[in-house]
């Protein structure tokens, strides 16, 4: 994708930049309101099963305000820049993510290198890296990329490593933003949790160890899930390449987007605010989550037969969880554990097709 190509693709879905305070406002009360109706059936609720649903809806709920917390930090939710400031905050709270550290691992990371190896999630390991591990962290690395390992992947490797806590690693200098942002976790993780003790102690039904489950661990659990299912299936796939450096990356075609356009039902576009439009989100990071599904269809006219999609399936994604295990950065072929090849090269030339494929 030739840069001339992105910029009539920015000039295409400018006009979807525009914020809507009524749309947003809306999402933002709508989505708090269902995660705490789903708190509270958690607490009052007596049938298990009414409960465990709530626990599930209740980790939903958090995933797509997380979306919301996603477009604040761009300050692309709401018209007033520290609204969004207000509006990220507030949100990352329930996913404890540290905002300021966002700013940096998303982004200034994550889209101004899009696809290489190290800053980004998901980065694949070559076999060589994968070969020096120990045994126990081979076991990991296995776990981690399949179904059952993505919120372990995205809680270990993700939040807690770079999204979380400011270790040195991550920030040098001043620090007090982050760790403003670091204690205000801290303080609605022990109100919430006090909450749920408190409750706990008090409902004739159920005891606090019940709501510490249903009411922290479950959630978090299908929130991360959520989170690192679709991370990982916006940026990984058999026709998508992956990189060591900026400069490579250059060099082997001038990349500017690595994202996949994979289309899901309308309705679930709807629950999760189009957060599988990604295309146009990379396309422009000012496009609010409301009129994302607009700017991915200005897209695919403005592209035409360029963009390559396809139809989201549960085989489709195991069949790439299984190809997409490690990478050859040399031949540029994904790899299974084994070291064997299980794609074509990704072929890197001006005709190619991959920016937007999926």
């Amino acid at each position: 994708m030739d840069y001339q190509k992105i910029k009539q693709l920015r000039a295409a879905v400018v006009k979807y930049t525009d914020k809507s305070d009524s749309k947003a406002w809306f999402l933002f009360v709508a989505d708090i309101s269902m995660y705490i109706a789903a708190i509270s059936g958690i607490i009052f609720l007596e049938n298990i099963y009414a409960r465990i649903l709530c626990a599930s809806l209740a980790g939903f709920k958090i995933a797509s305000i997380f979306v919301i917390a996603h477009d604040a930090a761009h300050d692309s939710f709401v018209k007033n820049k520290f609204m969004n400031k207000v509006i990220a905050r507030m949100s990352f709270l329930l996913s404890l993510h540290n905002y300021s550290l966002w700013l940096i691992a998303h982004n200034r990371s994550h889209h101004q290198m899009t696809n290489i190896k190290g800053p980004n999630s998901w980065s694949p390991l070559s076999y060589d890296d994968y070969q020096q591990l120990s045994a126990w962290r081979k076991i990991v690395e296995r776990v981690y990329r399949t179904p059952i390992g993505i919120p372990i992947y995205y809680l270990v490797e993700r939040w807690w490593r770079d999204k979380f806590y400011p270790y040195n690693r991550l920030v040098s200098g001043d620090k007090t933003i982050h760790f403003l942002d670091f204690s205000m976790i801290l303080v609605y993780l022990t109100a919430f949790l006090s909450l749920l003790v408190f409750a706990g102690l008090n409902v004739a039904h159920t005891t606090p160890i019940e709501l510490l489950i249903l009411g922290f661990i479950i959630p978090m659990l299908v929130s991360a899930f959520m989170i690192g299912f679709t991370v990982y299936y916006q940026h990984t796939h058999e026709t998508i390449p992956w990189f060591r450096s900026d400069d490579e990356r250059s060099v082997m075609g001038g990349v500017d987007e690595l994202t996949m356009h994979v289309r899901f039902p309308h309705w679930y576009n709807l629950i999760s605010h189009n957060a599988m439009e990604h295309t146009a989100h990379h396309v422009d990071p000012r496009i609010p989550c409301y009129y994302l599904d607009k700017a991915q269809a200005e897209i695919a006219r403005v592209l035409g037969d360029e963009l390559v999609t396809m139809k989201y399936s549960l085989p489709a994604l195991l069949r790439t969880m299984k190809n997409c295990k490690l990478y050859d950065y040399e031949e540029h072929c994904w790899l299974n554990f084994s070291g064997e090849p299980t794609t074509s090269t990704i072929l890197l030339d001006e005709s190619t097709k991959f920016v937007f494929a999926a």
